[in-house]
C-alpha cells in the first residue's frame, strides 16, 4: 500500500505545475480575457438567427424563455418577481444604460454566459496550471446543455445557477490549497515542513466569505449547494491537510463559513441590505481575521486550540442555519421524478374521505424531460459523444490525481442528474466535462512529451489546437440555430392591445406557458405563470380551457376569480366528491356567485401545440387522480380531402386516414364541413394563416380552448358567458368573460365562502 501512495504521489508530482497567482497572474488574465472574448463571439453568431420577419413585435424583439417574461414583468413592478435578483438585474441594467427592458433580456444571456468560460478558465489553472486553462476555459460555457439554455433571449438564472457554484467551488480550493497536498497522497516535499503560511491568508477567506454572502441573490439554490461545498471542503481539509496545515485549514474554514453564511438565511435582493445585525456579522469577522494576521501572543493559546475552531465550527453549523433541512432539499428532488398525481388531503369533519387528489405538473414542462441515454448526455455535455467519453475518461483521471475536483462533484451528479431529473441538469455537467478533457489532454501530452524530448511549448500548442478544434465543432451546430420565440407575434400584440383597454385590477386567464409573457406585455396578473403551476393551481384554468361547456368555463373562471384565484382553499375542506359534484353542477346551471373584477381568457393558436397536456389536466378526475389525455397530430404530407367518404387521401403511399369534420381557417374566415358517416373519426383543422394542420380528437376539439379560437364568438351558447375583445382570428382571441348571472343573496352561497 506504500509502495502504491508513493507511485500515486509521484505520477502527480511528474503531471504537475503548480500554480502560483505571483507568477502566472498575467498568463491567466490573457488566457481568462481570450476565453470570455472567444466563447461571446460564438455566442453572438446567434444574433443573425434571430433576424428574420416574424421575431418582432411593436419594435420588439420575442423573447427565447418564459421566464424571461417573469424578469421583466418584475422589473416593471407588476407579478411576484419584483423583488427578484434578476428583476433589479434587468431594471439596473435598463436605467445604467437607457436600453428598453427587452433588449436587455435578449442580449445580457451572451454577456452572462460567457463568465462560466473564466470560471472554468481559473479551476483548470488552479488542477493543472497556466498551460491547463487554455482548452477548459475556451469550451468551458459552450456546451450544448449549457448554451441552449443561455442563448440570445434567454434571460433567466441559469448563468448564475451554473457560475456561482463554479465560483464557490473555486474560491474553497484555492483556500484550501496553501493547506493541503495537491495529490491524495502527499509527496515527499509536501511531507517536509513546509513554508510559513501567507499572512494576508484570512483576509482572502473573508473576501471570499462576501463573495459566497450573496451568491444566491439570483436563485435560491445556489445557497444549498454552496453548503454543501462548504463540508467538501471540510471533509477534504481532513483527508488531505499537510502535515501541521490542517488547524490553518479549519481556521479559514470558519472566517468563510461566518461570514458567508451568519444569520438569518436570506435570498433574492435581500441579500444586498445592509441592516444593523449584517454590520455586527462584518465587524465580528474583521476582529477575528485581525486576530488571525498579527496574532497576539497573550492570545496564541485560543487560537491555536483545535477545540476552539471545533466548537466554533459546531456553533456555525447549527445556529447559522449550516446543517441544510434534508426534508424539504429531498421533497424538491423528487418532484423532478414527475409525480402523476399529488397526494390528497384529508376532506372535512371527522372520518371524513379523503379530499381532491390534484394533478402533479413537472411530468408536463418540456425542460424536466429526462435526458434520454448516454449518448445524449454526452453530446449535451461535449462537443460530439465520442469528444464525451474522452471528457469522461479525463474527469476520472482529474479525480483520481485533484482532490480539489470533488468540489466539482455536485455539479457532475447534477449534469448526470439529467438522465433521470430532467434536461435542465445537464448544463451542470459542461465545465467538469471541459475540465476532464483539457487536463486529461494536457497531462497525455506531459506523457508523451516527457518521452519524445519535445519543447515544453509544445503543451501550449496542444491546448491551442485542442481548443481550436472543439470551437470549429461548436460554430456549425450553432451558428444556424433556429430562434425559439415563446409566443407569436399576433398573440404578444394581442395583449399590447389588452393593456390599454383591460381595467388595474382585471386577470387574464391564459394556459400557464404564457402567464409571465401577458404580465409583461399586458401588465395584468393571471392565475397561473411559470412559478404557480402545481396541480391543485392549474387545474381551474385547464377545466375551463379544456370543458365543452362555455357555462362551466365562465362559472369555473368567476367562481376562483372570487376566491381570490385560490378555489382549492376551499376544496381542501371538502371531500372529493364534493368537490366534484360542486364542479359538475357549472356544467347545466348558473350558480349565485360574487362578482369579481373584470376576468379575459385568452385563446391563441400555441394552445392548440399544448392541448396533450391540458386535456390531462381539464379532464383530471379529483376522486381517482387519473386524466385522459387529448389527442393531436401535426401533419407534414401533402393530401387531398375526399369528400364523399371524409377520407384524408395522402399522395404519398401512406394509408389513408378518415375524418369526422373539416375546418379550413383562413384571414377571412371560416370553412367547416361535417362527415357524419365517420362519428369516431378525428377532425381535421386546416389552419391557413399558421400554415399548420392538425388532426384532433374529440376532447381536443370541442374544449373551450379550441372552439372559442376557431368557432363563431357570437353563438348564444357563447355570448350568454363571454365577450370577443379582441378579434385576432385564426390565430389568437381574447374574451371577457361576462359577470355571474345570479349573486349570492347573504352568505349562504358556498361558492363564495
Amino acid at each position: 500500500m506504500k509502495a502504491f501512495s508513493q507511485k500515486c504521489a509521484q505520477i502527480s508530482e511528474f503531471l504537475d505545475e503548480r500554480p502560483v497567482w505571483r507568477e502566472d497572474w498575467k498568463w491567466l488574465v490573457v488566457v481568462a480575457l481570450l476565453s470570455y472574448g472567444v466563447t461571446l463571439a460564438i455566442r453572438l453568431m446567434d444574433a443573425g438567427n434571430w433576424a428574420g420577419p416574424g421575431l418582432m413585435v411593436g419594435g420588439e424583439k420575442l423573447l427565447a424563455t418564459h421566464d424571461s417574461y417573469g424578469w421583466l414583468a418584475g422589473a416593471k413592478g407588476v407579478g411576484s418577481f419584483t423583488n427578484y435578483g434578476m428583476s433589479l438585474l434587468a431594471w439596473l441594467l435598463s436605467h445604467v444604460s437607457g436600453a428598453p427592458l427587452w433588449k436587455v433580456a435578449f442580449w445580457t444571456p451572451a454577456y452572462l454566459a460567457s463568465l462560466v468560460a473564466v470560471g472554468t478558465a481559473f479551476w483548470g489553472w488552479l488542477l493543472g496550471g497556466r498551460r491547463a486553462a487554455i482548452a477548459a476555459g475556451c469550451i468551458g460555457a459552450l456546451a450544448p446543455g449549457f448554451y441552449y439554455r443561455s442563448r440570445l433571449g434567454y434571460f433567466d438564472t441559469d448563468p448564475f445557477t451554473l457560475l456561482m457554484p463554479l465560483v464557490i467551488g473555486f474560491m474553497l480550493a484555492h483556500l484550501l490549497s496553501f493547506c493541503c497536498t495537491r495529490g491524495w497522497c502527499a509527496t515527499p516535499q509536501e511531507r517536509q515542513e513546509a513554508e510559513p503560511l501567507p499572512a494576508a491568508l484570512p483576509w482572502l477567506a473573508l473576501a471570499y466569505g462576501l463573495v459566497a454572502r450573496v451568491a444566491h441573490f439570483a436563485h435560491d439554490d445556489i445557497r444549498i449547494i454552496g453548503v454543501a461545498l462548504f463540508w467538501v471542503a471540510l471533509a477534504l481539509a481532513a483527508v488531505t491537510g499537510r502535515q501541521g496545515r490542517r488547524l490553518d485549514a479549519l481556521k479559514l474554514l470558519v472566517v468563510y463559513g461566518f461570514v458567508a453564511y451568519a444569520g438569518i438565511r436570506r435570498y433574492a435582493t435581500v441579500v444586498f441590505v445592509v441592516t444593523p445585525f449584517e454590520v455586527g456579522v462584518l465587524i465580528a469577522a474583521i476582529a477575528l481575521v485581525v486576530l488571525l494576521w498579527r496574532r497576539p501572543q497573550r492570545l496564541g493559546f485560543v487560537l491555536d486550540h483545535p477545540w476552539v475552531w471545533l466548537v466554533a465550527l459546531i456553533f456555525l453549523a447549527v445556529f447559522c442555519d449550516m446543517l441544510v433541512p434534508l426534508g424539504p432539499y429531498v421533497d424538491k428532488v423528487f418532484s423532478y421524478l414527475k409525480p402523476v398525481a399529488d397526494a390528497a388531503k384529508s376532506g372535512a369533519g371527522v372520518g371524513a374521505v379523503p379530499g381532491p387528489v390534484y394533478p402533479g405538473i413537472t411530468q408536463s414542462i418540456r425542460e424536466a424531460k429526462n435526458v434520454v441515454d448516454w449518448t445524449t448526455f454526452l453530446a449535451g455535455t461535449s462537443v460530439a459523444p465520442w469528444v464525451g467519453v474522452a471528457s469522461g475518461l479525463g474527469l476520472v483521471c482529474v479525480l483520481a490525481l485533484r482532490p480539489a475536483f470533488m468540489l466539482l462533484l455536485p455539479l457532475t451528479v447534477l449534469g448526470v442528474g439529467s438522465l433521470f431529473m430532467g434536461v435542465r441538469f445537464a448544463m451542470f455537467g459542461g465545465p467538469p466535462m471541459a475540465l476532464g478533457l483539457g487536463l486529461g489532454v494536457h497531462w497525455l501530452a506531459k506523457a508523451i512529451l516527457h518521452r519524445t524530448g519535445a519543447r515544453e511549448n509544445v503543451l501550449t500548442l496542444v491546448q491551442i489546437l485542442l481548443a481550436g478544434g472543439c470551437l470549429l465543432g461548436y460554430v456549425g451546430p450553432y451558428r444556424d440555430l433556429a430562434p425559439t420565440p415563446v409566443l407569436a407575434p399576433p398573440h404578444a400584440e394581442a395583449l399590447m392591445q389588452l393593456k390599454t383597454f383591460a381595467p388595474k385590477d382585471a386577470s387574464v386567464w391564459t394556459w400557464w406557458d404564457f402567464g409571465y409573457a401577458t404580465q409583461y406585455y399586458a401588465e395584468r396578473m393571471t392565475p397561473t405563470d411559470g412559478g404557480r403551476h402545481a396541480g391543485r393551481d392549474i387545474y381551474p384554468t385547464a377545466l375551463a380551457l379544456m370543458t365543452s361547456s362555455p357555462r362551466q368555463a365562465a362559472q369555473v373562471i368567476n367562481m376562483s376569480a372570487g376566491l381570490n384565484q385560490d378555489p382549492a382553499r376551499r376544496w381542501d375542506k371538502l371531500s372529493a366528491p364534493e368537490v366534484q359534484q360542486s364542479l359538475a353542477l357549472l356544467a347545466v346551471s348558473d350558480q349565485p356567485m360574487k362578482r369579481p373584477p373584470t376576468q379575459y381568457l385568452v385563446v391563441c393558436w400555441e394552445d392548440v401545440g399544448l392541448l396533450y397536456w391540458m386535456g390531462f389536466y381539464g379532464s383530471w378526475d379529483l376522486v381517482n387522480g387519473k386524466g385522459t389525455y387529448a389527442r393531436t397530430q401535426d401533419i407534414n404530407e401533402a393530401f387531398n380531402v375526399d369528400q364523399g367518404q371524409g377520407l384524408m387521401v395522402f399522395r404519398s403511399n401512406s394509408a389513408p386516414i378518415g375524418i369526422k369534420s373539416v375546418d379550413l381557417l383562413a384571414e377571412k374566415g371560416v370553412r367547416r364541413v361535417l362527415f357524419p358517416m365517420n362519428p369516431v373519426a378525428p377532425h381535421l383543422i386546416i389552419n391557413d394563416v399558421a400554415k399548420s394542420v392538425k388532426l384532433m380528437d374529440d376532447l381536443a376539439y370541442n374544449s373551450m380552448a379550441v372552439q372559442l379560437l376557431i368557432g363563431d364568438p357570437g353563438r348564444a351558447e357563447v355570448s350568454r358567458y363571454f365577450k370577443l375583445v379582441h378579434e385576432g382570428f385564426p390565430l389568437v382571441r381574447i374574451y371577457e368573460v361576462l359577470p355571474p348571472a345570479q349573486e349570492p343573496q347573504g352568505q349562504t352561497e358556498a361558492f363564495t365562502q
